[in-house]
């Protein structure tokens, strides 16, 4: 049975299935165990247990207190309930059938759906997507496109409009979207089976001229480094690997798409799906880090140059990183590179002091528990997930 796990990276409260990386995405097994991972599938709805009925898009379940009125109120009991999934009884980890599309390709149901969203839920949803839409901001119009919340457009058609956009803008958050989703490595499929090929549309964006639009940004040259692995080209391969270690940062905007659902004023009774809608769209593909793991392991295989390169790279990825898991591979890589575990080890220890980020003091308002959580990733996004952790650790030391 097709498996996938359904699970977040970034320091959210809420329901998550913890299980170790799958070894081809391992950067390093002491830096990735039991690491979360977000499995970009398509789904219509980011469903409810009926035992725990807590919502995926990490906010805080309501409390008894606040009685069924408030639960309309929010949106929360139009939302689609799902039979709780059980741990398996040989590893303890939670597995979820995969959904199946329908004919058309898209997914609008989870397996073991005991109750359907409610009529409020789409229409919240259809709203949603009108408001992205009529959005002066072209990155907004592309994620509209790109999450299709009222559910009506195939993912090939998706795939073409989000090229079409990323070719009509000189957007670097509209092309390193387009080109994420042409390039989905996470995406779960059948053991051994190969990935899809990229449309025909996908085949005229390229991560160079991306990186054009993103000057400084190490980001597509990773996604250049594992095209250039993928076609062998070895000469390409050590370009990519040089690109990187001269970039300045390593912004990844992993919160992008979801702020932009985030900052969209709705009504109360919209909340519920416009928590689930910006979870949803946390499920962009993430960088490769493969490629650098092959290249900079067991110091560089010898050779000098490349070493020398991975080292520079290690300290770009440690020192100027936006998010907590690529600070932490910066300093796998200083390990695989010199065999120095110190950078590793203290990236360990902060993540630790850090925990999770607060969530604030707003959830005893009404839907103030969504609101709150909308707000979080709003900030996340303007100064990333790292910062916001560091943020609050300090304050949560501070006298």
């Amino acid at each position: 049975m097709l498996l996938i796990l359904l699970a977040c990276a970034l320091p959210l409260g809420g329901w998550f299935v913890m299980a170790p990386a799958p070894p081809e995405q391992t950067v390093d097994n002491e830096a990735t165990a039991n690491r979360a991972r977000l499995v970009s599938a398509p789904a219509p709805a980011l469903a409810r247990t009926p035992d725990k009925p807590l919502p995926a898009s990490g906010q805080p379940a309501a409390s008894d207190a606040d009685g069924a009125g408030d639960k309309a109120r929010c949106g929360e009991d139009e939302v689609a309930v799902n039979k709780a999934a059980q741990p398996d009884p040989e590893d303890d980890m939670i597995r979820m059938e995969l959904p199946t599309p329908d004919p058309d390709g898209i997914v609008r149901r989870l397996p073991g759906e005991v109750k359907p969203a409610g009529v409020g839920y789409g229409g919240a949803m259809r709203r949603i997507d009108a408001a992205l839409r009529d959005s002066g901001d072209p990155f907004d119009r592309a994620v509209a496109d790109w999450l299709d919340l009222d559910q009506i457009t195939p993912p090939a058609t998706r795939a073409d409009a989000l090229v079409t956009e990323a070719l009509a803008v000189d957007d670097a958050r509209v092309y390193g979207l387009a080109y994420a989703n042409c390039h989905p490595w996470l995406s779960p499929q059948a053991k051994g089976a190969p990935s899809p090929a990229p449309s025909l549309g996908c085949a005229r964006l390229s991560a160079t001229r991306w990186a054009q639009l993103d000057p400084g940004n190490a980001v597509p040259w990773l996604w250049a480094l594992q095209d250039a692995d993928q076609r062998g080209d070895e000469a390409a391969q050590r370009e990519a690997l040089r690109n990187v270690a001269a970039s300045s940062r390593m912004e990844v905007h992993n919160q992008a798409g979801a702020a932009a659902v985030a900052r969209l004023r709705l009504a109360d009774a919209d909340l519920a799906a416009q928590a689930d809608a910006t979870m949803q769209a946390l499920a962009v593909s993430p960088p490769p880090a493969l490629p650098l793991t092959t290249h900079c392991r067991d110091r560089a295989a010898g050779d000098p140059d490349v070493a020398s390169t991975c080292s520079r790279i290690a300290g770009l990825l440690y020192e100027h990183s936006d998010s907590r898991l690529w600070h932490a591979i910066g300093g796998s890589l200083h390990k695989r590179v010199t065999g120095d575990a110190s950078w590793l080890d203290r990236a360990h220890r902060e993540q630790h002091a850090m925990g999770p980020a607060p969530s604030g003091a707003s959830s005893s308002t009404p839907c103030g528990a969504q609101r709150d959580f909308l707000e979080r990733i709003v900030r996340m996004d303007a100064v990333g997930e790292l910062k916001l952790a560091q943020e609050a650790r300090r304050a949560a030391s501070a006298p």
